[in-house]
C-alpha cells in the first residue's frame, strides 16, 4: 500500500508517492517515528548522556523573589537548573558548580531564545545558532556568545542587575566574571 496514489484511487505510483492520508501511510510513519525514538534513547544510555542533557530535566519558570530599580533578586537554584524569568527576559542557568544570568534574546537579532531539552542547549529559532549552558556559542549561524547579566550573591540568593547587559565581544574580561561559583 506504500506506493498508492490516493487522489486517484489508481494503483501504487512508486515509492513515496503516497498522500500521508492513507491508514497504512500513517501506520509506517508511526513505526518509523518510534523507531526512531528508541534508537536515540538507546543512544543516549550508551553513552551515559552529558552533563547538559542532565539539565533537561531541570528546566522550569522562576518569577525574582525581590526587584530594586533594574535588580531582580533569585534564590539559587539547588541542583543544575536552566530558569526562565519570561517577564524580564532572563535565563538563569545553574551548570556544573557555577551560577550565570542571560538575556532570553538572542545577541544576533533580538529573536527570543529557548531551551532544547533533547540537545542540552539553548536555541535561537530564527537563524538556529546554540549556546551551552554556560552562554557560549556552539553551533549554528555564527553569533556572539549570549549577553550575560553581571550578577552577585546574597547568601542563599543571587542579585541579577538587568541594567548591565554585558558582551563578550565588546568587554570579554567583565562578561567572564559574570559567574557565581557554588560548587
Amino acid at each position: 500500500m506504500i506506493g498508492h496514489d490516493c487522489r486517484s484511487g489508481g494503483p501504487p505510483a512508486g515509492p513515496g508517492a503516497a498522500c500521508g492520508e492513507c491508514p497504512a501511510a500513517a501506520a509506517g510513519r508511526r513505526a518509523f517515528l518510534r523507531d526512531v525514538a528508541f534508537a536515540a534513547a538507546g543512544a543516549l544510555v550508551l553513552t551515559g548522556g552529558s552533563a547538559a542533557r542532565a539539565l533537561a530535566a531541570s528546566v522550569a519558570p522562576v518569577q525574582p523573589a525581590g526587584a530594586s530599580g533594574t535588580q531582580r533578586t533569585y534564590p539559587i537554584p539547588a541542583r543544575d537548573a536552566i530558569q526562565v524569568d519570561a517577564s524580564n527576559d532572563l535565563i538563569l542557568a545553574r551548570w556544573q558548580g557555577k551560577v550565570y544570568a542571560f538575556s532570553l534574546r538572542c545577541p544576533h537579532r533580538g529573536a527570543r531564545l529557548e531551551w532544547r531539552e533533547n540537545e542540552g542547549r539553548v536555541f535561537c529559532p530564527k537563524h538556529k545558532a546554540r549556546f551551552a549552558p554556560d552562554g557560549t556559542h556552539d553551533s549554528g549561524r555564527e553569533s556572539r556568545d549570549l549577553d550575560r547579566y553581571e550578577i552577585a550573591r546574597q547568601g542563599a540568593s543571587v542579585t541579577v542587575d538587568l541594567g548591565a547587559v554585558l558582551h563578550a565581544d565588546q568587554d570579554a574580561d567583565a562578561w567572564r566574571a559574570a559567574v557565581i561559583t557554588v560548587a
